[in-house]
Order: C-alpha cells, then sequence, then structure tokens
C-alpha cells in the first residue's frame, strides 16, 4: 500500500459555476418581480437612486451640460495673464548690475538663485517674486522701481 496520496481512477472535470444568489422578499429588484407584486395587491416601494452607477453628476447628465459650458468659454474674451515684470524694472536692474560690471551669472550666486532667474527678471518674462527682489536690492545697493 502507497503512504501517500493515491491517483483515483475516474476524476471528476465537470465545471464549477458560482453564482451570486438573487435578492429574495423585500430586496427583489426585477422590474417583472415588481410588476407582480403590483397585480397582486402588495403594497411596493421603488426610489430611483441619483445616477447609480453612471457617470452623471446630479440630474443634469455630462452630455447635456457640455454645451453650456462650450458656450460659456466661447463667451470668455478675456486673455488671462500673469502679471510680469514692469519695462521700467527690467532696465533699471540691467543697467545696476552693469554698474557694479556683474555678468547675469555672478549676480546669480551673490542672490543664491540661478542665473535663469536673473535672465527671466532682465528679459521682463519673470512674475514678481518679493523675496527674490528683496535679494537683489541688497546685492546691488540700488533701490529699484516697483516690480509691476
Amino acid at each position: 500500500m502507497p503512504s501517500g496520496p493515491t491517483l483515483l481512477a475516474a476524476q471528476q472535470w465537470e465545471p464549477v459555476v458560482w453564482q451570486k444568489a438573487a435578492p429574495k422578499g423585500k430586496a427583489s429588484k426585477s422590474s417583472s418581480e415588481v410588476n407582480a407584486a403590483l397585480r397582486q395587491g402588495v403594497a411596493v416601494e421603488t426610489s430611483k437612486r441619483m445616477a447609480g452607477g453612471c457617470n452623471k453628476t446630479g440630474s443634469v447628465s455630462v452630455a447635456a451640460a457640455e454645451p453650456a459650458a462650450a458656450r460659456k468659454l466661447d463667451e470668455q474674451t478675456e486673455a488671462f495673464r500673469h502679471e510680469t515684470v514692469s519695462h521700467d524694472f527690467k532696465m533699471a536692474l540691467q543697467q545696476a548690475r552693469l554698474a557694479k560690471n556683474l555678468s547675469q551669472g555672478q549676480l546669480a550666486t551673490q542672490v543664491n538663485e540661478k542665473s535663469s532667474v536673473i535672465h527671466e527678471y532682465e528679459a521682463g518674462k519673470a512674475i514678481p517674486n518679493g523675496v527674490v527682489i528683496n535679494k537683489l536690492y541688497r546685492a546691488l545697493g540700488v533701490r529699484l522701481p516697483r516690480a509691476k
């Protein structure tokens, strides 16, 4: 006699199918069961869930909201832009830097910033940052005009 598991000659190869049991009693959800209960005169309470399992927000579908949103975007005529440094500021910064015989890289190391930051301020593309402007004031020893 073998001591381990033995192989049986007849193996079962039928597929096993798992099925979820349908709700019973009060939790029946199919429309045919609800209609049958209504025909019998049983009090039935039904409620429709708002956007249950759908990509909808509230009672308005996403597809219905798109034309209104598109119309609002089309009606927008303002061009929103960040405020950048003024022309007077960038020219005064450049003149103060050249008066001290500093390159953009040297000024950047003095104020502990990247040279690209100094380049953006002098090109007029930088968004004014009070901390950087105060560092420039101290490094150059010159009061520059308002950045905005």
